[in-house]
């Protein structure tokens, strides 16, 4: 029998769940940050899969950084808000303001998709290669964004790395721990 040729062939059927979801959208924002990818796309995808997250964190007890501060007094609480999710609101909706520009800041986005890994990890207790690489890539860039135990674990896995990480431009930082870190999983 002749195989279908047809343009209009049935494609397959994926069957996702919200958390299945949101790794994949973090994972190819991490990809395309990675390497230096059209920055609204990468914010758009992080901001989606951070949403879902912090949805499922909220039910589950697990709370995000950014979406459930109990540190900001409940006057600011407003005001942060919309200093976090401006960027996600301009780049999903024209309803209100179709002529708006906006100054967009993409070192932003770091911050979402770091609270994005660490919520993920939070509920799921799993170990995402390219999650716990772009951890140790913000360690080392913004060591003030982390805890301190965090910081611990992240500093063995940069050992293992070889070189100053400092001085090692992220792609090849990532080629080389997502190696030794798929190496691992394998062992």
């Amino acid at each position: 029998m002749a195989k279908n040729t047809d343009a209009k062939a049935e494609l397959p059927i994926l069957k996702i769940g919200k958390l299945d979801a949101a790794k994949r959208q973090l994972e190819t924002a991490i990809r395309l940050w990675l390497f230096s990818g059209e920055p609204v796309s990468i914010h758009t995808l992080a901001a989606a899969a951070h949403q879902v997250l912090h949805d499922f964190g909220k039910r589950r007890g697990v709370p995000s950084i950014l979406r459930d501060s109990q540190n900001i007094r409940p006057e600011y609480e407003k005001r942060v808000h919309e200093l976090f999710y401006r960027y996600e609101t301009f780049f999903k909706h024209a309803n209100k303001d179709p002529d708006a520009l906006l100054e967009f800041k993409p070192g932003a986005t770091e911050v979402f998709i770091l609270d994005a890994v660490l919520t993920y990890e939070n509920l799921t207790r799993e170990a995402v290669p390219i999650f716990t690489t772009f951890k140790a890539w913000m360690f080392i860039q913004k060591p003030e964004l982390m805890k301190e135990e965090q910081g611990e674990k992240i500093i063995q896995i940069i050992k293992n790395c070889g070189g100053n990480p400092l001085h090692i431009p992220k792609t090849e930082f990532f080629t080389r721990l997502q190696s030794i870190l798929m190496k691992q999983r394998i062992d």
